[in-house]
């Protein structure tokens, strides 16, 4: 009786109407940041051309692979322990930036060596170096940045520093092709490069917090090891995603640049899905028990996403339109992937039903499986079958992520 008593109160107190004035908030940055990345590619993507652009794709691929351990995960953390510690909020973002800069440059150097082992050799060596460094500075300080304001449930500020990045290379490309005859891939690197490197000195000027308060005092536990699991949990997620570009690029960068195109408008059309998420999670991890929201709020977030893939599938064929017709490709390729945020979708329902739980390092070994998956099945399908191979295998390494995930909870969330 006492518990069902206290999930009652617990459903009285929630207010639907702050999840969702939230939602919109994260929304209509998210929608920003969106339409910017869409113009971005666009405008890229006309300027290069299919084999230019899967160039630049290729470079940032490989930054992108390293970028979640910068900081060894511990922004997810912050998020974490502020929402139920959030007098000690400062304490946990100090901590988290201090382990960010001691593991920035190692993560450079590993992306900078994947680099040279996986992309071909007639590529401006230097560009793509300092481009790689920016992405991971730039990237991982952003991520940290703007969890630092999520856990503040400020999500003004969470959506905007993370539509800063791309507004400001935006920025940067507008300005930079009208004076200049000939765009080059070497150009747009240097370009990402020195925007990157801007917005990250910016936020730390921008957001220098000190501690005043004693890290002992933190009633929440936050050790170096502590983020792992997601660093893992996005590497697995970004190993899925952009391992494919560098071996694609081995055979054709035409190749690399149609499949990017299509995972970019994937990615673009998850954004209402993804803002419900953002806005969800804090308020859950406050609950002490949230699992009759997260049910109710799942079904909602499964139905959201089977519209969108069937949106996106409706949409392929206006790509080369809209990109010219060295992407053509792009339409099939779009249609075999319309249907990922389904599975992408369960698969974030699941994660915080394991972070719930406490099992924390299931959700590490589950995308480690992820990622083991995605390197053999690109290794071994994409230089056969292609682009084919590449969304085969993302959906293989999402069923195996999610069978990890379910298989050691049996019974049903409750």
């Amino acid at each position: 009786m006492t518990r069902l008593r206290d999930r009652g109160v617990s459903i009285l107190q929630w207010r639907p109407g702050t999840l969702v004035r939230h939602g919109k908030v994260t929304l209509g940055w998210m929608l920003l940041r969106a339409g910017t990345q869409a113009a971005m590619v666009v405008l890229l993507a006309r300027v290069l051309g299919a084999s230019a652009y899967g160039q630049v794709i290729a470079v940032l691929a490989t930054a992108s692979l390293v970028v979640s351990f910068a900081g060894l995960g511990l922004s997810h953390i912050v998020l974490r322990n502020a929402a139920r510690d959030p007098t000690h909020e400062a304490v946990y973002f100090v901590l988290a930036r201090r382990w960010w800069g001691m593991t920035l440059a190692p993560c450079i150097v590993a992306a900078v060596v994947i680099a040279t082992m996986l992309l071909p050799g007639n590529l401006p060596a230097l560009a793509a170096c300092v481009a790689i460094a920016a992405e991971i500075a730039a990237v991982s300080f952003t991520e940290l940045c703007a969890r630092h304001r999520q856990a503040q449930q400020d999500m003004h500020a969470f959506g905007a520093i993370q539509a800063g990045l791309p507004l400001l290379r935006l920025g940067t490309m507008i300005v930079l092709l009208p004076s200049s005859h000939a765009v080059s891939a070497t150009m747009v690197l240097w370009a990402y490069a020195a925007s990157g490197l801007a917005y990250t000195a910016f936020l730390y000027r921008r957001l220098n917090v000190t501690a005043g308060l004693k890290s002992a005092a933190a009633t929440e536990v936050m050790c170096a090891t502590s983020g792992l699991p997601f660093s893992l949990a996005v590497f697995a997620t970004k190993l899925q995603a952009e391992f494919n570009k560098p071996v694609l690029a081995q055979t054709s960068f035409i190749l690399a640049g149609n499949y990017n195109v299509a995972q970019r408008v994937v990615d673009m059309a998850s954004l209402p899905l993804m803002a419900l998420q953002e806005a969800l999670w804090p308020r859950l991890y406050a609950q002490p028990d949230p699992m009759h929201q997260l049910r109710r709020t799942g079904l909602a977030l499964i139905a959201v996403a089977l519209l969108l893939s069937t949106a996106l599938w409706l949409a392929a064929p206006l790509l080369p339109a809209l990109l010219g017709e060295s992407f053509a490709n792009t339409v099939e390729v779009l249609r075999w992937l319309a249907w990922l945020p389904l599975l992408q979708a369960f698969r974030a329902l699941l994660n915080f039903h394991a972070i719930h739980q406490g099992r924390m390092r299931m959700i590490g070994w589950a995308y480690a499986l992820g990622a083991t998956v995605s390197v053999a099945g690109v290794t071994t399908l994409v230089p056969i079958f292609g682009m084919i191979g590449a969304v085969v295998v993302g959906y293989v390494a999402e069923m195996a992520m999610i069978t990890a995930l379910i298989r050691p909870n049996k019974t049903r969330l409750k």
